[in-house]
């Protein structure tokens, strides 16, 4: 699905496919409402008994086409806003915090009107904020949100090589970064989604139990590779 999906050119234009591939995404972090949720949070499409933690595949994606599109148009920035909208009623603070810190890159970038890279700004400090305020009950499984520290258990050897390994699978945005404001933004994405790990009971990127995020990486190292 990755290998079909692979964005075929580097050119950043707004077209009509930018736009549906844009609300394809966009509507896919609606589809948990769908299904029943665990005590109010919805955050996984299931499949029998298959889980996809589908904010982790997909905004990785919706950074890449945000970009393509460029969020100085109306397009982008109502597609950003509407995203944090339904990350919030996931709830899902981690993704949430993520997703803004990385994108909020962009907005530094690309939107020229002062006064609304202002307002933009400010308004997502805000999600990020009623994220953290309402934050689910779900208790956290050791195996997915705490296995840093269960590295850690094992050694001081072995939780440094843990740390190691993290570093490594961010290395490759942050070099490439330097030329591309697109794999500097993925690369906060992921480093934040490690970050909130520490302060909530959010899936650890990688090395967390589960394969939606190693999906997402992949979406995103694939395409870096591809258009670098």
């Amino acid at each position: 699905m990755g290998s079909i999906y692979l964005i075929r050119n580097k050119e950043k234009r707004l077209t009509k496919g930018n736009l549906l591939q844009t609300v394809v995404i966009i509507a896919l972090l609606v589809f948990p409402f769908l299904f029943n949720g665990s005590d109010g949070v919805h955050r996984w499409l299931t499949f029998g008994p298959i889980n996809v933690y589908i904010a982790s595949i997909i905004l990785p994606l919706l950074i890449i086409q945000l970009w393509k599109l460029e969020l100085n148009n109306i397009y982008a920035i109502g597609f950003y806003f509407i995203t944090l909208i339904i990350l919030l009623f996931h709830p899902d603070a981690g993704q949430l915090t993520a997703f803004a810190s990385a994108t909020i890159i962009l907005f530094w970038k690309n939107i020229s009107n002062g006064m609304m890279k202002c307002f933009s700004i400010i308004l997502t400090v805000a999600f990020v904020i009623m994220s953290w305020v309402f934050l689910d009950d779900l208790a956290p499984v050791p195996y997915v949100e705490d296995i840093i520290f269960l590295v850690a258990d094992l050694g001081i050897v072995w939780f440094v090589l843990g740390i190691l390994s993290l570093l490594l699978l961010l290395s490759p945005f942050f070099y490439y970064g330097k030329k591309n404001i697109i794999s500097l933004t993925l690369g906060v994405y992921f480093l934040m989604a490690m970050i909130v790990t520490l302060f909530g009971n959010f899936p650890l990127p990688i090395m967390g139990y589960g394969i939606s995020p190693i999906i997402g990486y992949f979406f995103a190292i694939t395409w870096l590779k591809k258009n670098t």
